[in-house]
């Protein structure tokens, strides 16, 4: 009976280790978060969004994160500019208390982009701020413009945050 009392203890080991791993290792990983590609007219748009990662998930205040974009890209683009806004979810309008951050393409991606499968790696701080660092979900927008009018690209979500 004693060695079949060790044969489940070790067994229950790799299980108990399982399930702690299941709590533990998206936050650590980060988190896939709902989002859309901006506007009614995407399929004219040469990148859209397939998934938005946040690592950590959720994101603390004050802390470094990244915002990872893993999208379709139907043309190919030398240089350019991206800008992400985020903004607390509860303010009107909007442009209140909004961060604004623009990246040079061949920072966030392997340049050249071409057509395909394409991987962005936004950087991010959301900085502490005493009249928002009560937000507990935020919203962000991320933008690259052919010239203009046209959007190159356009996707936005929310996320969590969490006080530091």
């Amino acid at each position: 009976i004693k060695l079949i009392s060790m044969a489940i203890s070790h067994a229950l080991q790799p299980l108990l280790l399982l399930l702690l791993s299941l709590f533990f290792l998206p936050a650590a990983l980060g988190a896939f978060v709902n989002f859309t590609n901006c506007g009614l007219s995407n399929i004219d748009r040469g990148i859209n969004a397939t998934s938005v990662r946040i690592n950590p998930y959720p994101l603390g205040i004050g802390e470094n994160a990244t915002f990872t974009i893993t999208a379709n890209s139907t043309i190919n683009i030398t240089a350019g500019n991206i800008e992400l806004d985020t903004y607390t979810s509860t303010t009107v309008p909007l442009v209140l208390h909004r961060v604004r951050k623009t990246y040079s393409l061949c920072n966030v991606t392997a340049c050249p982009v071409t057509a395909g499968l394409i991987v962005f790696n936004f950087p991010i701080v959301i900085p502490r701020n005493n009249r928002v660092t009560n937000q507990s979900e935020y919203f962000a927008i991320i933008r690259m413009y052919e010239n203009i009018i046209y959007q190159t690209m356009c996707f936005a979500f929310t996320y969590p945050t969490r006080k530091p």
